[in-house]
């Protein structure tokens, strides 16, 4: 006799506890939650499910200890995130828990050419460190954010979503949070909508070979040790933090490695709150701006396609037309203070 309940509404099962919801995730199906749950052991995902968080919520249990995230997306199996009352949470808690230091992770799984997926559609996903994280050494992955909220908890010490692997990474919309936004160290991104945010009260790097590098970036682009390709598209959205995006070699990767970084910007909102400093930096890629609202200068960035058209002096705005789109700009003279920069370590080795 099965733990769970066939919904009649929407072909769901209902699930009250922890043992029916690991039975659903053995099936194929829609997991439908009917009261917060406790998980007491690693929930793996090896088939194409969907929770329905239906306003409820998924917590580690207390003691729980775990060298990483309470639910993973295996390669060769899909989870999908649906909220249909909107308040639900996949969570870690607001308390540090050194052995959970994730919501969801993607992807263990013995196959190396099948794909790990993600879809989140509605609810809150946000561990203390890592609300979404991979890791550099399981690559095919797929993760795809349509809605919802994603969240590192740690405002001075965490990722929304951490990417160090050879993965695909699409931003539809939703808001991501966390110290940095995005970290990507490997693989491809592709934002046109939605809400990127980094809410370290400064910005830091460190060079580490495990773990993320730079704190108080909405999107930070970190080459691995590994030297794997990224490229990263930026269509839409709304993006900020002490830098708004953050490109740089921290291990420094050879020229023919670090040229496999791309960058393309045609549009977006982007703000940068470091004082001295501009909305975006880039230590290898140039020429890559072509259109886009930046509150300080990206001269620097500019692809030579792009124009200034106008210029006026004190807070100066600056349109930059060109074929693919608009560069917008404004400065305020009241930007004269370094940034500071410091380090801090992470706990965890991705």
């Amino acid at each position: 006799m099965p733990n769970y309940v066939l919904a009649s509404d929407d072909g769901s099962v209902t699930i009250s506890t922890e043992a029916a919801l690991k039975e659903c995730l053995e099936t194929s199906g829609i997991c439908k939650l009917t009261s917060d749950i406790e998980i007491s052991s690693l929930l793996e995902i090896n088939k194409e499910v969907i929770i329905d968080l239906n306003g409820y919520s998924l917590i580690p249990k207390e003691g729980l200890k775990l060298n990483g995230a309470f639910i993973n997306v295996n390669r060769g199996a899909k989870l999908t995130i649906n909220d249909s009352k909107k308040t639900g949470k996949i969570s870690t808690g607001s308390k540090e828990n050194s052995d959970v230091w994730g919501a969801i992770q993607l992807a263990v799984g013995d196959s190396d050419t099948k794909t790990a997926e993600l879809v989140v559609n509605d609810g809150t996903i946000e561990g203390y460190y890592y609300g979404i994280t991979g890791h550099g050494k399981y690559d095919n992955t797929k993760i795809t954010i349509n809605g919802g909220t994603i969240i590192g908890l740690n405002d001075e010490d965490s990722l929304g979503i951490y990417h160090p692997q050879d993965g695909t990474l699409i931003v539809n919309g939703g808001m991501i949070k966390g110290g940095t936004g995005i970290e990507m160290r490997a693989g491809t991104l592709n934002i046109s909508n939605g809400t990127i945010k980094a809410t370290a009260p400064e910005f830091v790097k460190v060079v580490t070979s495990g773990g993320s590098t730079t704190n108080g970036v909405g999107v930070a682009i970190a080459q691995h040790t590994t030297k794997k390709p990224i490229d990263v598209t930026i269509s839409g959205g709304d993006i900020s933090g002490q830098y708004a995006l953050y490109e740089w070699n921290p291990h420094k990767n050879s020229s023919e490695d670090i040229a496999k970084v791309k960058i393309k910007i045609t549009g977006g909102n982007f703000d940068g709150s470091a004082k001295g400093v501009g909305t975006i930096y880039s230590e290898d890629v140039k020429n890559f701006v072509t259109g886009g609202t930046f509150n300080k200068s990206v001269d620097d960035y500019k692809a030579e396609a792009a124009s200034s058209s106008a210029i006026n002096d004190g807070e100066k705005d600056v349109d930059a037309k060109s074929s693919t789109g608009l560069i917008k700009w404004i400065a305020a003279p009241s930007v004269l203070a370094a940034s500071v920069v410091g380090i801090y370590l992470y706990k965890k080795n991705f």
